[in-house]
This record gives C-alpha cells, sequence and structure tokens, in this order.
C-alpha cells in the first residue's frame, strides 16, 4: 500500500471496532470510578454504602479487561520480555514471532471456548449475583465474544507475517494491521 492510499476496509472497520472498544472502556472505567467513590463516600461520611456497589465493580472489571485486549493486540501494546532479542538472527525472530502468534491465537481461542462454555452452564443454572441478583451468563458471553475479536486479530497478524512478512514496522508494529 502507498502513501496517502485509501485505508482497505478491513483496516477501517478495525479502526472503528478500536474507537468503539475504547469508548466503551472508557464509559466503564468512569463508571467504576464514579460508582467506587459515592460507595466510599456514602460508607464513611453518610454511613450508607451503594447496595451492591461490590457486585456492580465485579461486573464492569471484567469487562474493562477484556474490552481493552482486542486493542491491545492490534496495536502490539502488550509487555514485551526481549531476552532473545539479540541473539537471533533475522530467521530466527521470524520463527519465535511465528510460534508467540500461534501460541496466542490457540490461547485465546481456548479463553473463548471456556467462556462460551462458562456462560451455558451459568445460564443452564440460573446463577446471579447475591445482593443484585444480576445474571453471570452476559458477562461470560461478553468476554467470549471479545476473545473471539482477539483471536480475529491475532489470526490477521499471522498470516501478515508468513506471506507478507515485513522487517519494516507499519505504525511502529511489526506486521501490523
Amino acid at each position: 500500500m502507498s502513501v496517502g492510499a485509501a485505508t482497505p476496509p478491513t483496516l477501517y472497520f478495525l479502526d472503528v471496532l478500536d474507537k468503539c472498544l475504547m469508548a466503551i472502556i472508557a464509559v466503564v472505567m468512569f463508571a467504576m470510578m464514579t460508582v467506587t467513590f459515592v460507595d466510599v463516600t456514602g460508607r464513611y461520611v453518610f454511613n450508607a454504602p451503594i447496595p451492591g456497589g461490590f457486585e456492580i465493580i465485579q461486573f464492569l472489571l471484567p469487562m474493562a479487561m477484556f474490552g481493552a485486549l482486542p486493542v491491545i493486540t492490534r496495536a502490539e501494546e502488550h509487555i514485551v520480555i526481549s531476552i532473545l532479542e539479540r541473539v537471533l538472527n533475522s530467521g530466527g525472530a521470524w520463527i519465535q514471532r511465528f510460534l508467540v502468534l500461534i501460541g496466542c491465537c490457540v490461547v485465546n481461542a481456548g479463553i473463548t471456548y471456556l467462556m462460551w462454555l462458562q456462560g451455558v452452564e451459568l445460564t443452564e443454572a440460573d446463577q446471579v449475583s447475591g445482593f443484585l441478583e444480576w445474571s453471570f451468563a452476559p458477562p461470560a458471553y461478553i468476554i467470549s465474544g471479545l476473545s473471539a475479536i482477539t483471536v480475529v486479530i491475532i489470526f490477521l497478524m499471522l498470516i501478515l507475517h508468513v506471506f507478507w512478512p515485513s522487517s519494516q514496522t507499519a505504525g511502529g508494529k511489526k506486521d501490523g494491521i
């Protein structure tokens, strides 16, 4: 793709997805901060905490974590320990990256599958939280869906790495999408 060329539809979709997920994460984080602030203030100043405040945070936290996973994966902003970076030649680095991408794809596919099964079990057992009586199934399904999006992103990165390897970085990302 040349400089100044239009963004391919797939990349445009991923850009929109990133922005939507980041907006949702921002709202979730703000909600967590607000609930925590009001709960603590209510508890210690007015002796009246938010009923079910802990459960609200409990439901929001995984949404923030797994909502960020596709965005962080696409931006390749994970914590990286580059122990072998100076030792590996370009072929060894290519193999290392290939194996890491395969491993990440398998692990995230496993998370997707297991969280979906967990959602099914929680639905069938009608599991709800203690105070607010919210169902535990929807968060499990949401986590499964966000993990599935991450699998697709890693798979696209793997395809780029195998068929269009680059010694250059695209926007600071190796074989970036």
